[in-house]
């Protein structure tokens, strides 16, 4: 799952640089929908060996990136036929996604200690 996260945070990344070919709107449509999938898959069949407070972890983590991307995927799909604006509007919310869990990732890794 991380991996698939991972891949579709990339394809959301590099859709400025397809403005060039038109095909910018269309990957981050994709990308936005392909979180949205991991995230519904996620909610949707926890993994209960984890125990109770990693299930309502997990759950609360999977609101949050469903509360980023659903914007990103709305605002996807509109620029597609109308503003580009709103692709760039878009983008900007799924940097400000992506630069939060980089955040996350760096502080478990280096700065949370047990």
């Amino acid at each position: 799952m991380a991996t698939i996260l991972v891949l579709a945070i990339a394809l959301v990344l590099v859709a400025p640089l397809l403005r060039r070919f038109g095909k910018a709107s269309q990957t981050l449509v994709a990308g936005a929908f392909i979180m949205l999938a991991v995230v519904v898959f996620g909610l949707a069949f926890p993994d209960m060996k984890q125990g109770q407070a990693a299930v309502a972890a997990n759950r609360r983590f999977y609101l949050a990136i469903l509360g980023f991307e659903l914007p990103v995927l709305a605002l996807g799909l509109i620029s597609l036929r109308f503003s580009k604006y709103t692709f760039w509007i878009g983008w900007a919310i799924n940097l400000v996604l992506t630069l939060l869990l980089i955040a996350m990732v760096v502080w478990l890794e280096f700065f949370w200690h047990w």
